[in-house]
């Protein structure tokens, strides 16, 4: 017997206009039937009929504004459809701003002046991140030539590939290396594909402890900080008693203390340069080496 619906859930594309009428209700504080309209393609009907099921899911959340002829959100406004998070909607202006989306793409409205940090796009060819996500799923190994840091020339290497891994600047795939035996990250930018290769038994990404195992990194504010330092510190990073825990992949961590400038043994003088620190690097330290007897960042 099929299982019964439930007839009181609105449908896809309707529960997508309601939580677009949330968001700029959030975050413009008003939205008029046009936008809704414009944005989905829409009748004006069917723009009002959205406005007045929000009003009723919502229970008051916005009433129209004759003189501003819009709706507004009501005090005592409270988002219900899940876009709510102040960094969702932060991200959303980044991706914006780097040109990721469209705005016929983004349910933001008024887009304040965002300025972002210039950072190097790197080249990858959509070819090659097509091939290995193809070896992932159907877990099959490819030869490539690999351009290394470490060596002067590009080698040849086969590779069971399992996982994606980003460091804030470079993607990585995360692959077991048949060559040298152990799992190793390969930035794609660095690797030219060969094509696919035989192997005599097909890799278990389960057996990559430090993709699968996770971590704490524990931040603290940096001790020579003045008592309201400390508290703007650990408001800004959302700390509870003090300190935040960061959860990341054992394999992430050479790349997390890089991104947070924590690479140092050296505790930075100046706490304005260097606002927390690491309340476990004795810990963090034995997991990186832990995790390079398994694996090395190529």
């Amino acid at each position: 017997m099929d299982k019964p619906t439930d007839s009181s859930k609105p449908r896809w594309g309707q529960a997508r206009r309601l939580a677009f009428i949330d968001l700029r209700l959030q975050y413009d504080g008003r939205i008029n039937r046009k936008d809704i309209q414009e944005f989905f393609q829409i009748s004006t009907p069917q723009a009002t009929a959205d406005l007045e099921l929000y009003g009723k899911v919502t229970s008051g959340n916005l009433r129209y504004d004759g003189r501003e002829k819009a709706y507004v959100a009501e005090e005592g406004f409270k988002p219900q459809f899940g876009r709510s998070a102040a960094t969702r909607y932060l991200d959303e202006l980044y991706r914006l701003e780097e040109k990721l989306v469209g705005a016929d793409e983004s349910f933001v409205g008024y887009r304040p002046p965002t300025g972002v940090v210039a950072t190097p796009s790197r080249a990858i060819d959509s070819t090659v991140v097509a091939v290995l996500v193809r070896a992932m799923r159907d877990t099959t190994a490819l030869t490539i030539r690999y351009d290394s840091m470490s060596s002067d020339t590009p080698a040849e290497r086969v590779i069971s590939p399992h996982a994606m891994g980003f460091d804030g600047l470079r993607w990585h795939v995360r692959a077991w290396c048949h060559t040298r035996r152990l799992f190793r990250d390969f930035a794609i930018g660095r690797l030219d594909l060969q094509g696919p290769a035989a192997v005599d038994h097909p890799v278990n990404p389960e057996d990559d402890a430090g993709w699968t195992t996770f971590v704490d990194i524990v931040l603290k504010p940096h001790r020579k900080l003045t008592p309201s330092q400390r508290e703007a510190v650990m408001r800004d990073y959302g700390m509870e008693d003090g300190v935040r825990k960061v959860p990341c992949r054992k394999a992430m961590l050479f790349y997390t203390l890089r991104h947070l400038n924590l690479e140092s043994d050296v505790e930075e003088a100046d706490p304005a340069r260097q606002q927390v620190v690491l309340g476990n690097r004795a810990d963090v330290v034995r997991w990186i080496e832990e995790d390079r007897l398994q694996s090395v960042a190529a």
